[in-house]
């Protein structure tokens, strides 16, 4: 498992940044069918995001994923696939890969960030 999780971060390009805030509204067509749900973000990248969500949410799952980055007045919304989930008792971590990001997206991102202190 440790080796796992290494070659993991070692794939990074860019260090995840620790945040915490509510997706607006998540929609999801999996295995389950669609349907709404919500959840929080506990990471974020240009690349992507770290995601906790009452819903099991599987590999290979295609989001579209709205939210507001906190302290601005930017709303995304965006299209993200499952690239791994940890199914819980209560809830599913998953990380999520930005699909199809336009360069005006990714520079919201990386301003918020950068309001956070990470330079990228």
């Amino acid at each position: 498992m440790f080796r796992e999780n290494k070659k993991m971060l070692d794939r990074r390009r860019i260090p995840r940044v620790q945040v915490f805030f509510l997706l607006e509204n998540m929609t999801f067509s999996g295995s389950e069918g669609g349907m709404e749900c919500q959840g929080v973000v506990k990471n974020i990248t240009p690349d992507g995001l770290l995601l906790e969500s009452n819903v099991k949410i599987k590999k290979n799952d295609i989001l579209q994923l709205s939210f507001t980055l906190p302290n601005t007045r930017k709303a995304l919304n965006l299209e993200g696939k499952v690239r791994w989930a940890e199914v819980k008792k209560a809830y599913t971590t998953a990380g999520i890969e930005f699909m199809d990001l336009t360069s005006e997206q990714r520079e919201v991102i990386m301003e918020y960030l950068m309001t956070l202190g990470f330079s990228l």
